[in-house]
């Protein structure tokens, strides 16, 4: 079988992307695989550890909302990108097609869905957020499957030919990874101390690192915790390193990217990062408390929406942009900290809402829509 896989941009896009190839490869063996992303994307980074997965990146870019006067260039690099898909569909000629949403997905996939019409080509699209990235709901009326993480995301997709919820699917490594000294070694971290993972997402997020630094000797005064600090920006980690280390503080580790995240939420006794739905669907399948710092420059505010939807389960804090001027992201996280039931009971609501069957449902039904053209 020859599956092409589009999409990216941020890992909340391409790692759920990962997760659906890792389980495809085990069930289809002799399966070819290719990516098609952007030079810019994550998925350029992180492919390359994936020799497996032939990766072509193309050409992309969002589209300007609030002024379509604006949005020429952006047209250009779409036709751009149509051309250089057509010209991979003849080399390759897929039979699947799985489009996991960013700018990079909509040319494959439009392009998969045309073709289908006349040729054994099956056409899906994963959504990982409550409400609906523009790509993937405009692609909705062409393709074969929506797979969808939350049910509340249906009303995003009117007029989708066939709608299934399976959750958000992660990497094996979340679900087998378990706490040991050695991961904490691995890290240079304690394994005596509590610790707090700390995160904005596979970008980074500066708002999120300057919070920890501007509380760093709360940090520092609480000798049983102590925070693994990952930047996104391998760049900024020296100079991090050296403010901390001026200051005296030793208890806060940082890391400008981290490879092995399964092993961080291992030892993780509380998760702070953004609200993006892979991140979300992580955490509930390892069961981890979490604070979530929803970013609000997110397409449709969607990343406070679906960190509502873990609120309304008693399975998060929200840390929105209020009570961190309140009372400051470190004076949250301290406080969180200090109450032990209360982490515990965030925890268990988290396990409670875990999808860790979300990859076998999302192989059960691409196998199902493929027995319909190859049986």
């Amino acid at each position: 079988m020859r599956i092409l896989v589009a999409g990216g941009g941020t890992g909340g896009h391409f790692y759920p992307a990962l997760a659906i190839c890792e389980g495809l490869r085990k069930k289809y063996p002799q399966a070819r695989f290719v990516h098609i992303g952007t030079k810019s994307g994550v998925e350029a980074r992180m492919l390359l550890s994936y020799p497996w997965i032939r990766f072509h990146p193309i050409l992309a870019s969002g589209l300007v909302r609030t002024s379509w006067m604006k949005n020429a260039p952006a047209m250009i690099r779409l036709l751009l990108g149509f051309v250089q898909t057509v010209v991979l569909f003849l080399r390759f000629r897929p039979q699947l097609v799985i489009g996991v949403g960013g700018h990079s997905s909509f040319a494959p996939v439009l392009l998969g869905a045309l073709l289908g019409c006349v040729l054994p080509i099956r056409t899906v699209i994963h959504e990982q957020n409550v409400i609906g990235g523009l790509a993937n709901r405009w692609l909705s009326r062409f393709v074969d499957l929506v797979m969808l993480s939350f049910p509340q995301s249906k009303r995003s997709f009117p007029h989708a030919r066939k709608i299934v919820v399976t959750g958000n699917p992660i990497r094996e490594e979340f679900l087998h990874v378990k706490r040991s000294p050695a991961l904490y070694r691995h890290f240079g971290l304690d394994p005596g101390r509590r610790t707090i993972l700390v995160f904005g997402g596979s970008k980074g997020s500066a708002e999120i690192t300057e919070q920890v630094l501007f509380g760093k000797e709360a940090i520092a005064r609480n000798e049983d915790l102590q925070i693994l600090l990952i930047t996104g920006d391998p760049e900024i980690k020296t100079a991090i390193q050296a403010e901390l280390a001026a200051a005296g503080v030793a208890n806060i580790v940082v890391k400008g990217y981290v490879h092995q995240m399964g092993a961080a939420f291992a030892i993780a006794d509380l998760v702070v990062c953004r609200a993006g739905a892979t991140s979300l669907a992580e955490i509930i399948s390892c069961g981890k408390a979490s604070l979530l710092v929803p970013w609000k420059e997110a397409a449709d505010d969607h990343q406070r929406k679906n960190a509502q939807i873990m609120e309304e389960e008693c399975a998060c804090t929200v840390a929105d942009e209020e009570v961190i001027v309140r009372h400051g992201l470190v004076g949250v996280i301290l406080g969180q900290m200090g109450d032990e039931l209360g982490l515990e009971r965030l925890a268990g609501n988290a396990r409670r809402l875990g999808q860790r069957s979300a990859q076998s449902l999302i192989l059960g039904e691409i196998g199902s829509l493929m027995r319909e053209v190859h049986p």
